[in-house]
């Protein structure tokens, strides 16, 4: 292991124990025997919905409380507690791309391997100089984060990076205490860049069977300031959102339902920057409208009496369209207008999937076990009109799929878990505009399967150890198979499916009454390596994307969580090193090694909780060959509860982001591009949000 991992190790080590060696306080009553950390979230996404410590893969769950606190304008701020997952790319929602474990940069179709959903719907987006995801965080209730692929092969067998599954808002969250009515408003704003927001919920209870919910939000921000005091031009954003969702229970003696959601997502910007990241003054300004939809409806049978039916089948829709025109100010660069990327345009995904999936579940005296299987069929069409016609770099065409799967879960004497998968997925790609004569209506197919093998296994009541195997098969895109490809060559189609095999080991280790009675630490150790053969990397040319020989990620996180009655706090600490193994060179999708320290403060008689995060990350020199320098932010916030006089009922949170206005650049934002196609991060920010829900 290299000295960085070494050193990291120690680093990591020290600051978990900086964090949570505190004095405990004096107790004034003893707290619930029931405390659950980050840790002891229950994970659905997973198959059978289990404990995140207890899984035996890298899971992390944010729940409402996690994702209000963060104040975040873009889904992706919200995965900063998140060891080995971040969002870069570009501070304005249209530019942001996300990498878990060193997987995901900003080439076009790279986050193909790491699954997006919203409320199960698989959203994939790519587009020459535009980011991959779009949505508003305040119509989300649960994020949860699947790291690597042997927790996410239901979702599709290229997912090597991960899972990263959205969960948007239901009027069950607002309708407490026995009311039928809700109305929630929130509004807050901040200072660096002038943003501000708004949104209204309602949710209603029409009987014990049915309830609805609808959502508006709309958020501006300008160009913010990074820590020198310049602007960062192009930070700046204009949304409007929109979600209506519901739960209609089919009888009233049976557990099944129909559960529905419809969002928007919307964006119009007039003389934006045409490289929606980083700093790429070149491409010039053009008018950009973004519109997101995700549609599903849902049927769900939950197990009861029945142990061989716990069905679920969905049917979806998405469609991510982006519409541009009035291309200006593209000075030197060498492709204009009238042909090229500056003509006014259309790019667009919109497809359709069919999910269905069933558990079993068997018991004996002392053993449990989980069958679950499936499949799913989809369809997507990639829409791609420059000038009126197609563009070579961009081809558009159909993508026809279907996928099997079966995971089987075994528990014996509720200490031991063994946990495989396996998955065959078949995909046909046929360009419909854009590639060369000659390929237009030819279908490609490629197939490809994936396995893994988990298991778990409880010591004692405190320390567990897990590991798993994984072998998995990421199958080419449309863009990755036509894009640009030169027909003079002996196989123009040739271009193979991506190989990773993936082994995963760890510990985890469940303490109670540690500083004081009733409270609870978690800790969770994960080492992983990541071998690729046939990795699939852009390389410019007559043939934008080819294999390259072989390719390792390897790294080791930290994820730790403490809760008290006065203190709670987290650590999530990654290391990760990514290396092309044919040239040496480090992979530009190499993350930063990072820390991320929490530490929190209740105080019940005033409704109150403080809050400080640090952010820590270490130097390192990317693929550009530039050298990024360490850094570290630190984040103070307060959440006021008050419960008498004209506020009570109202939330108030006030976070003061980046304290010290610290100028820094996140090492994924230089990637292969270098400092001079790189935008630093956010200077000091002050966030204020107010909100209030009204129950009738």
């Amino acid at each position: 292991m290299s000295p960085n991992f070494r050193r990291f190790g120690a680093v990591s080590t020290l600051a978990l124990a900086a964090a949570l060696a505190l004095p405990a306080p004096a107790m004034a009553q003893e707290t619930d025997e029931s405390v659950f950390t980050m840790l002891g979230r229950i994970i659905l996404g997973a198959g059978r919905a289990r404990v995140a410590i207890d899984t035996p893969q890298a899971v992390t769950a944010l729940e409402a409380e996690d994702i209000e606190r963060e104040q975040a304008s873009t889904p992706g701020d919200l995965l900063r507690a998140v060891p080995g997952a971040e969002a870069f790319g570009g501070a304005a929602m249209t530019g942001q791309f996300l990498n878990i474990r060193g997987v995901g940069t900003s080439t076009s179709s790279d986050e193909n391997r790491i699954v997006v959903t919203i409320d199960g719907v698989q959203k994939y987006y790519e587009q020459y100089r535009v980011g991959s995801h779009f949505g508003e965080p305040e119509l989300y209730r649960r994020v949860e984060v699947l790291r690597g692929p042997g927790s996410s092969l239901l979702y599709g067998s290229g997912a090597i990076g991960g899972v990263v599954a959205f969960e948007t808002r239901e009027a069950s969250d607002f309708l407490t205490g026995g009311s039928d009515t809700a109305l929630r408003l929130r509004t807050g704003g901040n200072s660096n860049g002038g943003g501000v927001f708004g949104s209204a919920i309602f949710a209603h209870r029409f009987n014990e069977r049915v309830e609805i919910m609808a959502a508006l939000t709309g958020r501006s921000e300008g160009d913010y300031e990074s820590g020198d005091g310049s602007t960062v031009t192009g930070s700046n954003m204009d949304s409007q959102s929109a979600l209506i969702s519901g739960t209609i229970g089919l009888s009233d003696n049976s557990e099944q339902r129909l559960r529905f959601s419809l969002s928007r997502w919307y964006t119009e910007g007039e003389q934006v920057p045409y490289s929606a990241y980083g700093n790429f003054a070149i491409f010039g300004n053009v008018d950009r409208t973004v519109t997101d939809d995700t549609a599903q409806i849902t049927w769900e049978n939950p197990a009861s009496d029945n142990p061989w039916v716990d069905a679920r089948v969905q049917l979806s829709w998405s469609r991510s369209m982006v519409e541009q025109e009035n291309a200006t100010n593209y000075p030197g660069y060498p492709f204009a207008p009238p042909s090229g990327l500056w003509q006014d345009s259309t790019y667009a995904y919109e497809g359709v999937s069919l999910d269905a999936r069933n558990t079993v579940t068997m018991m004996g005296q002392s053993w449990e076990n989980y069958l679950t299987f499936g499949g799913t069929v989809s369809t997507r069409d990639r829409l791609t009109e420059v000038g009126g016609g197609g563009y070579a770099s961009q081809p558009g065409g159909t993508s026809d799929n279907f996928g099997l799967f079966v995971q089987n879960e075994f528990i014996l004497n509720d200490r031991f878990t063994l946990l495989a998968a396996l998955r065959y997925d078949h995909t046909e790609l046929t360009a419909t505009s854009g590639a060369d004569a000659s390929l237009l209506g030819v279908p490609v197919t490629h197939s490809g399967s994936a396995a893994s093998l988990a298991a778990h296994y409880d010591i004692n009541d405190s320390w567990s150890v897990f590991g798993s195997l994984a072998e998995t098969t990421r199958l080419p895109t449309i863009d990755e198979v036509f894009d640009s490809v030169d027909v003079s060559l002996p196989d123009p189609l040739g271009l193979r499916p991506e190989h990773a095999r993936t082994v995963e080991l760890g510990f985890s280790w469940q303490g109670r009454d540690v500083f004081a009675s009733g409270d609870a630490l978690d800790v969770k150790v994960t080492a992983f390596n990541n071998q690729f053969r046939d990795m699939i990397t852009r390389t410019g040319g007559g043939v934008p994307f080819t294999n390259i020989g072989r390719a390792r990620i390897r790294g080791i996180e930290l994820e730790a969580s403490y809760e008290g009655e006065y203190w709670f706090g987290r650590v999530a600490a990654s290391a990760i090193e990514g290396v092309n193994q044919v040239t040496g060179d480090v992979l530009a999708s190499t993350p930063a090694h990072q820390v991320m320290l929490e530490l929190g403060r209740r105080l019940p008689q005033y409704n109150l909780e403080l809050g400080w995060r640090g952010t820590f990350a270490h130097g390192m020199t990317t693929a550009s060959g530039d050298r990024v320098s360490g850094y570290g932010v630190h984040d103070i916030y307060m959440t006021w509860r008050p419960d008498q006089g004209v506020l009570r009922g109202t939330e108030i949170q006030l976070a003061v982001n980046n304290l010290l206005d610290r100028q820094y650049y996140n090492a994924l934002d230089v990637g292969g591009y270098g400092f001079a196609f790189s935008n630093p991060r956010q200077g000091r920010d002050v966030r204020l949000t107010l909100g209030r829900t009204f129950n009738f």
